[in-house]
Order: structure tokens, then sequence, then C-alpha cells
């Protein structure tokens, strides 16, 4: 693909000045926005770039290819029942529809493409609360969270129906798959992801700080703050619980070097890359998971003059993290807002920077 110039020109101007725009009209105890834009020919950044933060959800897309390196090492297959890889683990306690055995059922892919029926804890239905959820995390700031503890308060929760049969975005699911990982790769998880994602990937800066680091090591740490509605939890021990889905803390840097090493270097091979990608369930308008991977549709999001845009795999974070790759551009936007209410906003600024890379030739 030939570089675009222009697009360079357009991120330095254009786009520059909505981002200012942006941070005018927010609260001013949100920084600026974090944003890496790349594409042949173009590197645009804007705010704190070396800041690091915690990438929420965008660290499923981490378990995910965790999953897929075991996978391509004999360990497991997608398809691998929950139960065979780990039959210690009690699934009996788990919340099921009626007639469910989940031992006899639920499956690695099940749980990647939240298709397990599994309730989210972290987000719990309506009318319900948990000792995780988002909602609480700020008022136990020093608890430790393990993924086993983030499973577990899905008791009590009603499930959301058989494996396999319906769609609903669930942490629970990537904490149980974090579970069986350990079990498989015979180490705790922070270290499994040192070992299959972060170092292959040349992610020197990325760590999970807030379910290993000690509380001096935590408090020492320089993280960009994270507002979950009026409280600032950027370094509150609770995120653990956030982690259990491999949320991290890294940087823009470290985001885009493992961009590059999944879609251009070969972290995971083509056709398992594909599966992870491909399309199967709608969270919301614009919005598609696939087998561990999230799918942005343009014409969804903003349906009129948006045919042929082009439509980015990646991952996406409750406070407003976005982490996304154009295969056809070879082209990445990453993103961090700071605050769970910034969501709508980083979609609407998302959408300006796909209509301009819809204009880059292939």
């Amino acid at each position: 693909m030939a570089h675009d110039t222009s697009f360079q020109q357009w991120c330095d101007t254009s786009l520059r000045r909505r981002l200012d725009r942006v941070q005018r009209r927010r609260t001013p105890r949100l920084p600026p926005p974090q944003v890496l834009v790349t594409a042949p020919g173009t590197r645009f950044t804007y705010g704190a770039v070396d800041e690091p933060f915690h990438c929420a959800s965008i660290g499923k897309v981490f378990v995910a290819v965790l999953t897929a390196r075991l996978a391509e090492q004999g360990l497991l297959t997608l398809d691998s029942r929950i139960a065979s890889l780990a039959p210690h683990l009690d699934l009996s306690r788990l919340p099921a529809a009626p007639g469910v055995d989940l031992g006899r059922e639920l499956t690695v892919a099940h749980l990647l493409a939240h298709r397990s029926g599994l309730p989210d804890p972290v987000l719990p239905p309506r009318g319900h609360r948990t000792a995780c959820s988002i909602d609480t995390i700020a008022a136990a700031p020093d608890r430790l969270w393990t993924p086993a503890q983030v499973v577990a308060q899905t008791a009590g929760l009603p499930p959301t129906g058989a494996p396999g049969t319906r769609f609903r975005y669930s942490d629970a699911g990537y904490a149980l798959l974090l579970c069986v990982l350990e079990v498989v790769g015979g180490a705790p998880f922070p270290a499994l992801l040192r070992e299959h994602v972060f170092a292959p990937a040349g992610m020197s800066e990325t760590a999970i700080p807030h379910a290993t680091a000690s509380d001096e090591e935590l408090a020492a740490l320089r993280i960009a703050p994270v507002r979950v509605g009026r409280h600032e939890v950027s370094r509150h021990r609770s995120l653990s619980a956030a982690a259990c889905d491999g949320g991290a803390v890294t940087t823009l840097a470290d985001l885009a070097r493992f961009q590059s090493a999944l879609h251009e270097g070969g972290l995971v091979a083509p056709p398992l890359l594909a599966r992870l990608s491909q399309r199967q369930s709608r969270l919301r308008a614009g919005i598609h998971y696939g087998t561990g991977l999230a799918t942005l549709r343009p014409t969804e999001l903003a349906p009129l003059g948006w045919h042929g845009s082009p439509e980015p795999v990646g991952g996406l974070g409750l406070w407003a993290t976005h982490c996304f790759y154009y295969r056809e551009q070879r082209a990445q936007v990453i993103m961090n807002l700071h605050a769970t209410r910034e969501m709508p906003r980083s979609i609407r600024l998302h959408l300006t920077i796909i209509r301009r890379l819809a204009r880059i030739p292939a």
C-alpha cells in the first residue's frame, strides 16, 4: 500500500483540532485523551503518549491470544470442554440454564465468544449487585481479586442461557477461562500472559500490577487516571477484578507492538486468528464479537454515507479504551479517554477517524 501523506496532514490538523475540542468539553478532572493513530507513512499522537494506563477489557484480546498460542502447542483446542481441561474445577456451583450440565457442554470457545451462559458479576443483571461489580469496586479499594473469586461472584445471579445458544457479555467467562489456562499452562495467569503474549510481542512496558505488585509498588507506579462514576480508581487494588479478564497496565506503544505482532508478525497462525476474529454476535449496533476479538461496523454506528467503510478488529474497554487494527489500510487506532462515561464520545471520535481512513487506497 502506498503512503498517503494527506492522512498525516489530516491527523495533524483536523484530528488534533477535534481532540482539542473534546478536551475543552470534558471535566477538568480528566486528563487529555491518549491517542495513537498509525498507518504507512503516518504516526499521530495526542496527550500523554508515554503514560501507562489500565487497558480494561482490551485485555480480553490478550486472553484470546494466550488461548490460541496454547492451542498451537497442542495443550487444548478451542472446542475442548472445560471439564476435560481442568477436571478439579467444580462447575456444578455455577449458574446454569435448566437441564444444562456445564461439565458436559461448556467449551473454551463458549467462554471466548461470550456464549457460556454465565452472567457477568462485574456488570451484573439489573436488580443484582455483587462484591466485584464496577459500582462497588471503589467501596473496597484494597481488596485483591483472583479469577476464581470473580467466578464465584456469579452465585445467585441468573444464567443467561445454555452454552452456545445466546450471546451475553461476561467477565466471569474470561475469569473462568483464566482458571483453566492456569491449569493447562502450569503457571499463574500474569506469568502466562507475560511468557506467551507480552514478551513475544515485545511489550516491555506492560504488566498486571493490580494483581501482582506489592502495595508500595502499586502506590509508586505511574498510571493514568481511571474514573468510574465519581471515583478515581487507577491505583485501587480492587481493579484486580478487571484484571481477571487479562486487563493490564500498558502503553499506547506497547498496544501498537501487540497489534503488529498479532496481525503482521505471526503471533497467532492466520487460520486461528481468523476464527478469533470472525463475527458471531452483536453486543449492540456497530459492535460485534467473534471468539475473542471485537469488530466495529461503521454502517451500523452511523449508517448514512458509510458504505464501504473499513471494519477494524480489536478490543474495547469500559473506561473508553480502544485498540483496533485495520487490515486493508494496515492502520491502527489506539486510545484511552480515562472514564466510563466517555465511551459514547470515544465511539464518535473513532468514527471520525474511520471516515478519513476509508479514503486511504488499499
